[in-house]
C-alpha cells in the first residue's frame, strides 16, 4: 500500500473489534483496496502543474470511491487521516490536496509522521470526560443550539443563540 495507507501494516489500530478477531488490525481484504490507489498515486506529480490541474477538479472523496477503497478502510484510516492532513472531510478535500499530503507528510517526513490512534471511543474517552470536568466547574451545555454571533463590548462578550432570542453574557 502506499504511504501513509501502509500504517496499518506497520502498527495496530486501537482495539476496533470488526475483523472478528479482536486484535484491532483491519482485514486484509480492506488493507486490499487501498491497492486501487497506486496508479493515482504513480500518476500524480508533486511538481507539476498539469497533476495539480487534473487531480484538483475532483473531490477526494470520488478519488478514494474509483480506486475502490473499502468504507472500513476509508473510516478507520483515509477519513482521520484527512481530518488530521489537510484538516478536511474528503468531500471538501481535493484529490490533488489528498495526495499531496499523503506524499509529503508521509513519504518525504516519514520518520517525523506518527499517528495514535484512540483505543475506544473518542467521545467516551477524550470528550465525555472532558465535559464532565467543564459541567462540574458550571459551565451548560445546550446541545443543537447554535451560535448565531458574538458581540464584544469593552471586556465582556455577548454570544447570540440561533434557537431564541437569548443572549448569553461572559467575560472570556
Amino acid at each position: 500500500l502506499p504511504p501513509p495507507l501502509d500504517l496499518p501494516l506497520l502498527t495496530q489500530l486501537g482495539d476496533s473489534a470488526s475483523n472478528g478477531k479482536g486484535d484491532g488490525r483491519l482485514d486484509p481484504i480492506d488493507l486490499a483496496s487501498g491497492v486501487g490507489l497506486l496508479g493515482a498515486w504513480a500518476d500524480f506529480e508533486q511538481e507539476s502543474a498539469a497533476s495539480w490541474a487534473n487531480y484538483d477538479s475532483q473531490p477526494a472523496s470520488l478519488l478514494f470511491e474509483k480506486a475502490g477503497v473499502s468504507d472500513r478502510l476509508f473510516e478507520e484510516m483515509v477519513s482521520p487521516l484527512l481530518h488530521v492532513l489537510p484538516m478536511c472531510p474528503a468531500y471538501d478535500c481535493s484529490a490533488a490536496a489528498a495526495l499531496s499530503c499523503f506524499h509529503v507528510f508521509a513519504l518525504q517526513s516519514r520518520g517525523a509522521f506518527d499517528v495514535r490512534w484512540c483505543r475506544g471511543s473518542i467521545s467516551s474517552l477524550i470528550f465525555g470526560p472532558w465535559q464532565m470536568q467543564l459541567a462540574d466547574r458550571g459551565v451548560a451545555f445546550r446541545g443543537g443550539t447554535k451560535v448565531s454571533s458574538i458581540e464584544k463590548k469593552d471586556t465582556n462578550f455577548t454570544i447570540n443563540l440561533d434557537d431564541s432570542s437569548e443572549s448569553i453574557e461572559c467575560d472570556a
